[in-house]
């Protein structure tokens, strides 16, 4: 299954920190002395995004690892449970620090691989997965906050037991574009379109983007995406209409471009004709 996540750019170094701590004993003078930590690496990051393939059906995707420190390999071989709990008020204070509106993703939309994390003999990582129908979610800013409620004998690093996860659904042609062409004005004349352009899905084959550049005047267009790649134009935003009559719209998926031809204003129509090419 696709799947796109940044929360994982410092598992390889924190890994190694844990395989580092749990010296051989005999080989270390201070082995087995101080305190057994846990830690989510993810808790450095503000607001990781955790994103899946938008299409139906039940998908599961890498949430958050946790990871032990210990003092000795004596101290690995030992078993030891922590307890996470689904924390709401990391979204508060995200929202309130940030000024935007990201809501709780509802409990009834997803499950996790667990709550109560056991580390066996041996182990200092482990992964907690979410299971979820992305089509659930289209179109909505969800997330989950994470906080280690318990890590029995063990103390958590400070700054280090809590992390916000943004849930995205995405299709394949959700990312980034450059944009170029023109835009040509019935009294204004021609304007050269040079810009980038986020697409972002709607639903399993629909993007909505920017119309032209008149992004900042709430002009927007909706992008189908057919079977046979032709793709259809519809108004969204503050736009009035869209008439695809001037040449056809279609996506090349060999180079991952859109080439569009269309206009809006029937009485004077602003005619746009641009390429959307994948960064």
């Amino acid at each position: 299954m696709k799947k796109y996540i940044n929360i994982f750019n410092v598992l390889a170094l924190g890994s190694l920190l844990s395989m580092t701590s749990c010296i051989e004993e005999g080989k270390d003078l201070i082995a087995g002395k101080g305190s057994n930590f846990v830690r989510i690496p993810a808790a450095s990051t503000e607001l990781n995004n955790v994103g899946l393939e938008l299409s139906a059906g039940d998908k599961t995707a890498d949430l958050v690892e946790i990871i032990r420190d210990v003092t000795s390999n004596a101290e690995l071989q030992s078993t030891v449970t922590v307890k996470l709990k689904v924390d709401d008020a990391l979204i508060t204070n995200y929202n309130t620090a940030h000024g935007t509106t990201i809501k709780p993703l509802p409990t009834s939309f997803y499950k996790l691989s667990a709550t109560d994390v056991t580390f066996n003999a041996g182990e200092f990582s482990k992964i907690v997965q979410l299971t979820i129908d992305p089509t659930k979610i289209v179109g909505a800013d969800y997330a989950v906050g994470l906080t280690v409620d318990n890590a029995g004998a063990y103390k958590i690093r400070s700054g280090l037991g809590s992390a916000l996860f943004k849930i995205i659904a995405k299709n394949q042609w959700d990312g980034r574009y450059k944009a170029a062409g023109v835009f040509s004005h019935p009294t204004a004349g021609d304007r050269a379109i040079d810009r980038v352009k986020d697409l972002v899905s709607v639903n399993a084959n629909t993007v909505i983007a920017e119309l032209g550049d008149l992004g900042g005047s709430g002009y927007y267009m909706l992008l189908t995406i057919n079977p046979d790649n032709s793709v259809t134009v519809k108004p969204s935003g503050a736009t009035p209409n869209v008439d695809q009559s001037y040449s056809k719209n279609y996506y090349d998926p060999a180079t991952k471009r859109f080439y569009l031809n269309y206009s809006y204003n029937v009485a004077a129509p602003r005619i746009v004709k641009e390429t959307l090419t994948r960064q």
